[in-house]
């Protein structure tokens, strides 16, 4: 019961932020949240813990609340700028080094091709658009670089959280992920790294888009 009650208040407060119903900056206070839904405050401490670690919610400057997740320009600016210096360091070295000497590896590449090909909703296309991403850079294998990309996952769950509720932008992403795949296993390094930077600049305009106006 205790789960269902835990889960439930999650879903709510989590489609709340995605949808927008509560925006970028509000505050959270477990007192009102667990008023309004008609639970006590215990559900709704693990649900504000959870969106926490997703990167949705962020504690309060200088206070032990917490509020919705608010990126300024400069915050989304410096995060793509950094995913596009992972991606394209990353299918560099596939491109260049891993594959030729281990083939093998563009099996676990397909893999998470095809499954960020085919989503489920939304919500799985978050998941799996991670895992695509996520797997080029493991690829790669260099433990420092997954490092990093692991830290700003968290911090890009919450514009993909939001930006993929799109059917236009899923559709669109999945068009550079299919330019980035087929690049990749084509060797054709050139056309990979303009897919990345093509796919990139979209989802920062559209995290721009969101978060600031």
């Amino acid at each position: 019961m205790i789960e269902n009650l835990n889960q439930q208040a999650y879903d709510v407060l989590k489609n709340k932020i995605i949808y927008k119903e509560l925006k970028p900056g509000d505050r959270l206070v477990d007192s009102q949240l667990a008023e309004e839904f008609g639970i006590s405050r215990t559900p709704i401490r693990d649900a504000i813990r959870k969106l926490t670690d997703e990167g949705l919610v962020m504690r309060s400057n200088g206070s032990k609340g917490y509020q919705v997740y608010r990126p300024d320009a400069t915050d989304i600016n410096e995060i793509f700028e950094l995913r596009q210096i992972l991606d394209i360091a990353a299918v560099t070295k596939l491109i260049t080094e891993i594959i030729p000497s281990n083939p093998e590896v563009l099996e676990e590449l397909k893999s998470s091709y095809i499954r960020v090909s085919s989503p489920d909703s939304a919500s799985s296309f978050v998941l799996d658009d991670e895992d695509f991403h996520g797997t080029i850079i493991r690829l790669s294998n260099n433990s420092r670089m997954q490092s990093v990309y692991s830290d700003l996952r968290i911090q890009t769950r919450a514009f993909r959280s939001v930006t993929s509720h799109s059917a236009g932008r899923m559709k669109k992403a999945e068009n550079y992920h299919a330019k980035i795949y087929n690049g990749i296993i084509s060797g054709d390094l050139d056309a990979t790294i303009e897919a990345i930077k093509t796919h990139i600049s979209y989802s920062k305009r559209d995290a721009l888009k969101d978060y600031t106006n």
